[in-house]
């Protein structure tokens, strides 16, 4: 049967510091600033023309979205993400980095027959950020493909999010609710650590090497490559056939909120998975 989860739609992340936030993801991204509301502790970017990404500042006695309130909804904490860039603008975004002042680990993913080699950072806030080579050309495409984006000439060449990783406290639990509460299309396991991928589309994808496919990322608590963690109490946005998910979310017996066209679940982790129904066509 395939997956309902169709993409990634978009991430939340938590900050103490909002105006420290924004210039971060204006300057060093190039991300188009939608709204920034301080009362709130919101601010919310334009990723591509099927994505986003939100800042959350935490507020005593609020709620950043009342929509969500019933939720407990949190950004992420210490959240390492991935971007997907063309591989030809690895070195100018190494050079970028170095001109911003932050420090950067390369790793290469690949093999010595495909090299894929990476690039690792944190923003202010410790969520760990990567950069990932993707072939635009590569058949294995997701339901919204990246694209070249026109980014300043200072910031990083980022066409969209690739990929999201989170922690999870019962491993062996979240490898079996994952696929059965939400549908995620579960496609391989680390041999040598609690690391299991699941794949953002109808199916499961083996090889994540140069696809622009997307991914959810799932560990126990541990700390990553480039030390880097999984991110505890995350809100993450997915494209998906809704009726579907809720469905199934409804038989596990899941608290969920059903609002202004979007499914917003509480997973027994902490985490919050909001669905998405497909885009009709333009822009954020």
């Amino acid at each position: 049967m395939p997956s309902p989860i169709l993409d990634l739609a978009g991430i939340t992340l938590e900050v103490n510091h909002l105006p420290r936030g924004v210039r971060f993801y204006e300057q060093v991204l190039g991300l188009d600033l939608l709204a920034h509301d301080e009362e709130r502790g919101v601010a919310h970017f334009r990723v591509n023309d099927a994505q986003t990404l939100t800042l959350w500042k935490p507020l005593t006695r609020q709620a950043n979205d009342p929509r969500l309130a019933p939720l407990r909804a949190r950004g992420a904490s210490h959240l390492h993400y991935a971007w997907q860039i063309q591989p030809g603008d690895l070195e100018r975004s190494k050079a970028l980095l170095d001109e911003q002042g932050l420090p950067w680990t390369e790793i290469d993913l690949g093999t010595p027959e495909r090299p894929d080699p990476t690039v690792y950072f944190f923003d202010p806030f410790g969520h760990g950020l990567e950069l990932r080579g993707v072939d635009l050309l590569d058949e294995r495409q997701p339901t919204y493909p990246p694209t070249p984006a026109s980014r300043p000439a200072h910031a990083l060449p980022v066409m969209g999010l690739r990929e999201v990783a989170l922690a999870f406290g019962d491993y062996a639990a979240m490898k079996e609710r994952l696929p059965r509460a939400y549908g995620f299309a579960y496609a391989k396991e680390q041999e040598d650590r609690d690391f299991a991928q699941f794949t953002l589309g109808p199916g499961p994808e083996p090889d994540g090497n140069g696809t622009p496919r997307r991914w959810l990322y799932a560990w126990d608590p541990q700390v990553g490559l480039a030390d880097m963690f999984g991110g505890d109490h995350a809100l993450v946005q997915f494209y998906a056939d809704m009726e579907a998910v809720l469905e199934r979310v409804r038989k596990e017996g899941l608290p969920h909120v059903l609002e202004e066209g979007r499914l917003a679940v509480r997973d027994p982790e902490g985490h919050v998975f909001e669905f998405l129904p497909p885009r009709r066509g333009g822009a954020l």
